[in-house]
């Protein structure tokens, strides 16, 4: 009887097979090899580099912290500050036209720095450092000191340094005239007319003509029996009387006399105060409050509101101090925030 092989035999490989095979795991093991050498040259390299890149970082920590320290970055903050607010305030027109003044800029810092100039310059600079040795002339020694060619040409060329600023003077007036600002400012004065010029802080006024008159016949009624009736005041002059004045008007449950200021200053407080402050648009300090403590101690000893001349006496301070404290009518403006009467006097 015949004998089959059994099905579930597998056939035995021949040598090709196992030759193939073979080279596919010495290919494979090959591979591993290399990546095993690659991670080994990696693992090598970071070994060698990390004190190096610790080096490195605490260098540039070191160096950042120095730039810290010298207010590098706080300078940048500020330039990007500045940055912000020309560009809010300022348009790309307006940067051209500044690129285009550049050169110009450039070309008259060059001739303000050429040797000749600066030699001018240091000269008139030493000039001023030994004023206190030049010996002072009189009129006739200036007339006499215009003969001389170097004082001659130095006059001439103040002169014309003068006619171009003036010039320039007039041209950046009536640029200013043009633009939308002032010829709203025209329009303005040619309704109310021109504004008059402001006084220096500190600089006494002048008295207009009644006041003088005013003063001079106080003088005068200072020998005579003084009259306490009203009539006796003259025009616009406010009579200082102890009782609260007539009442006006009513805003926020106060009572204001006619003239705007508090009708009875024994409702004053000192919340009060801050709003009235607030209504004249000015932001109480320290310094403003003691001088209203003053003038409000002298107004319950004499039942006068204090002027700027016993304001100066009773506080201590300078007429000058008074009018940078309140620029506006500083008598008043003060007796309207303490709560008390329009100051005795024509105002």
């Amino acid at each position: 009887m015949e004998t089959r092989p059994h099905m579930s035999e597998a056939p035995k490989p021949n040598d090709q097979s196992l030759a193939a095979l073979h080279g596919r795991i010495d290919l494979l093991t090959a591979q591993v090899g290399y990546l095993v050498e690659r991670q080994r040259k990696t693992e090598e390299l970071f070994e060698e580099m990390t004190p190096i890149l610790k080096a490195v970082m605490g260098s540039a920590t070191e160096r950042l912290d120095g730039f810290e320290k010298k207010g590098y970055f706080a300078f940048g903050q500020e330039l990007v500050k500045v940055s912000e607010r020309v560009l809010e305030g300022f348009t790309p027109e307006d940067v051209r036209q500044l690129g285009g003044a550049i050169v110009s800029i450039l070309e008259t810092v060059r001739e303000l720095t050429q040797p000749e100039v600066l030699k001018v310059a240091a000269e008139a600079s030493s000039v001023l450092q030994n004023a206190d040795q030049a010996e002072p002339i009189g009129i006739v020694g200036m007339v006499r000191a215009t003969g001389d060619h170097d004082v001659q040409k130095g006059m001439s060329v103040m002169v014309e340094v003068m006619r171009n600023v003036g010039r320039a003077a007039t041209v950046v007036r009536e640029k200013r005239a043009a633009s939308p600002t002032g010829q709203k400012k025209a329009r303005l004065e040619a309704i109310l007319g021109p504004s008059r010029g402001k006084k220096a802080l500190g600089v006494e006024r002048t008295a207009p003509p009644s006041v003088a008159r005013a003063v001079q016949a106080t003088k005068t009624a200072s020998t005579q029996p003084k009259k306490t009736d009203a009539a006796s005041a003259g025009p616009g002059c406010a009579v200082p009387t102890a009782g609260p004045a007539a009442v006006a008007t009513t805003i926020d449950g106060v009572d204001f006399g006619a003239d705007g200021h508090l009708a009875d200053a024994s409702t004053w407080t000192v919340a009060l105060g801050d709003k009235l402050a607030s209504m004249q648009g000015i932001a109480l300090t320290d310094t403003h409050r003691k001088l209203i403590e003053v003038a409000r101690a002298d107004f319950l000893a004499t039942k006068v509101s204090p002027n700027i001349r016993r304001l100066t006496q009773v506080g201590n301070v300078s007429t000058k101090d008074i009018y940078a404290l309140f620029p506006k009518a500083p008598a008043r403006t003060l007796a309207k925030i303490a709560g008390l009467p329009k100051p005795a006097g024509c105002l």
